[in-house]
């Protein structure tokens, strides 16, 4: 927690403000929890409505994917969708973060078994997998395999 004070500070603080908030959150500490998930809407929102390189479909930590997570978090399916297929739009995945919605972030854990999360989910299966064909066979052209 000092950390985060001596960060919040100083200006430097890191931009994951919905993990922090979970760590409050999971500690009892609600009212500190609601901060940091209220900051990081306002943060992704932000970003999303002046078009900064972190709501484009180019960086892996997307405004959207984090809009997703605290609103799936706060119970609201609907909203935590939408923002899902929004960031469905990327066109690589990667790996990490396929297996970090599906098997690590608890801000999903409240959708995790809808039938619109799991076939997005899919989704991202399948384009981190068209990607790493692409390598593999990128990677028998140059004789490295």
């Amino acid at each position: 927690m000092k950390v985060i004070e001596r960060d919040r500070s100083s200006g430097n603080l890191m931009r994951r403000h919905d993990i922090i908030g979970y760590a409050y959150w999971k500690n009892g500490y609600k009212k500190e929890a609601e901060y940091w998930f209220n900051e990081q809407i306002r943060i992704s929102k932000g970003a999303i409505k002046v078009g900064r390189y972190y709501s484009s479909s180019f960086d892996p930590n997307n405004a959207y994917y984090d809009l997703a997570g605290m609103y799936a978090f706060r119970g609201e399916k609907e909203k935590a969708l939408e923002m899902l297929r929004k960031f469905d739009r990327c066109p690589v995945m990667s790996k990490s973060m396929v297996d970090d919605i599906n098997n690590y972030n608890p801000l999903f854990n409240s959708i995790r078994n809808d039938p619109e999360f799991q076939k997005i989910i899919i989704s991202w299966e399948e384009k981190y997998q068209a990607e790493h064909e692409k390598v593999r066979n990128w990677l028998e052209e140059q004789e490295k395999l």
